[in-house]
């Protein structure tokens, strides 16, 4: 991936171009500023961009929208010491892609980047559905659903049709370690621990559930399988997925 990176100390800033580089990344340019992040995501339109909170010009908070503006094919990553929920809700709510604590080990940093850049939600779990409840900076219950990918849509589809792992995978065309893979990122960027839990959040906000053109339209409904009784997170004894 081509990466640009904002941090106040250019040591750090230093020690990470290294890193990525070793990882197989391309450093396009190093800002110390908000100014200067802008200035290199407007020159270089990188693929993601790993941008800290505090820099002596501002909140990074504050510049990632005008970063999207910048350049829309951008993901950003904010990397920050601060991890509270009402921070990462922040950086979610302006358009970042991932959030990942500083004092992580540096290949985890790695693959927050690499999956933002991938087009995933690149948050831990816990902080994601943290992010999402308690204060009113997201208001809507389903802001998760952005995230998810064309794949991903259509296996929330599926789910709420009732439909097994196995009969997933034949809808899809995929192989049932494929359908688990997509219905377990659903259930990872809606915060919740199962396909009833998923179901039944969709169910309750369905209102505010605009489904893509090539997925499913009209009036969303949870429809439990035949088989739910034997299939895992349904009500079953089986894993999650």
């Amino acid at each position: 991936m081509r990466l640009v990176l904002g941090d106040d100390h250019l040591l750090l800033l230093e020690a990470m171009a290294l890193g990525f580089t070793d990882h197989g990344h391309e450093v396009l340019a190093l800002a110390t500023t908000r100014r200067q992040t802008l200035e290199a995501v407007r020159t270089h339109a990188p693929d993601a961009c790993l941008l800290d909170i505090g820099f002596p010009d501002g909140s990074g908070l504050d510049l990632i929208g005008p970063l999207l503006a910048a350049s829309a094919t951008t993901r950003v990553v904010i990397m920050s010491g601060w991890t509270e929920h009402t921070s990462v809700a922040r950086a979610l709510r302006e358009g970042a892609s991932g959030f990942v604590g500083k004092g992580r080990p540096f290949p985890d940093i790695v693959s927050y980047v690499e999956r933002a850049g991938a087009g995933h939600l690149a948050v831990d779990p816990d902080l994601v559905h943290g992010a999402g409840h308690g204060d009113a900076i997201r208001p809507d219950p389903l802001w998760q659903l952005r995230f998810l990918t064309t794949r991903e849509w259509d296996a929330l589809g599926c789910l709420m049709d009732g439909l097994s792992t196995a009969e997933i995978a034949t809808r899809l065309g995929v192989r049932a370690s494929t359908a688990r893979t997509h219905v377990q990122g659903v259930l990872t960027k809606l915060g919740v621990h199962s396909r009833l839990q998923a179901a039944a959040l969709l169910t309750a906000h369905s209102s505010s559930v605009t489904w893509p053109a090539h997925s499913r339209g009209g009036a969303v409904t949870w429809s439990p399988p035949d088989d739910a009784a034997d299939d895992g997170p349904l009500g079953g004894s089986r894993q999650a997925i």
